[in-house]
């Protein structure tokens, strides 16, 4: 079964290298030199050329005859290095490419956040009723405490003064 499992990785890697690679040689030969390498004509055109004494005297023919020579290389280069790729990134790449693309695209933050000084003491149990007071506790509006201490004072100093002036009155009157 090991062996089924590595023959199959194997033609997987090689038919779709072979596809991909053929494919960007294509591109580039049809891109800088309107050669298609899959059409015969093309290959009759050089054939030709050659038959004929034809003179390679240009830098960009140096280039296109080194492409052609580099085309099985660089196929043999790339076959080894596609053999190198784990199997399920091979098979799974758009999954994790699209998480990828996902992660960047909605979250600006880094996927690793530390947090620190978050209390590294112990947490000590509570009882539900201590549980629900605090609850309670931190819910209820505190500025009620304060409405009634700031008319506590104002009440308190109001009594001053009126019995500051009721003594000026009194003493004021003798």
């Amino acid at each position: 079964m090991k062996k089924l499992a590595k023959y199959l990785r194997l033609l997987l890697i090689l038919v779709g290298w072979t596809v991909f690679y053929l494919w960007i040689i294509g591109l580039i030969m049809n891109y800088f030199w309107h050669f298609n390498i899959f059409e015969k004509r093309y290959w009759l055109i050089i054939s030709e050329f050659w038959s004929a004494g034809g003179v390679i005297d240009q830098p960009s023919e140096y280039m296109f005859l080194l492409m052609l020579v580099l085309i099985v290389p660089g196929w043999f280069w790339g076959f080894r290095k596609a053999r190198q790729l784990s199997y399920v990134k091979i098979i799974f790449f758009p999954v994790f490419w699209y998480h990828d693309y996902i992660s960047r695209k909605y979250a600006g933050q880094p996927s690793h956040i530390v947090l620190k000084n978050m209390g590294g003491g112990k947490i000590k149990k509570q009882t539900p009723q201590q549980m629900m007071e605090e609850m309670i506790s931190s819910r209820m509006p505190q500025a009620k405490e304060k409405k009634d201490l700031n008319s506590s004072k104002i009440r308190s100093n109001f009594e001053q003064k009126n019995r500051k002036f009721h003594e000026k009155m009194e003493s004021g009157d003798s």
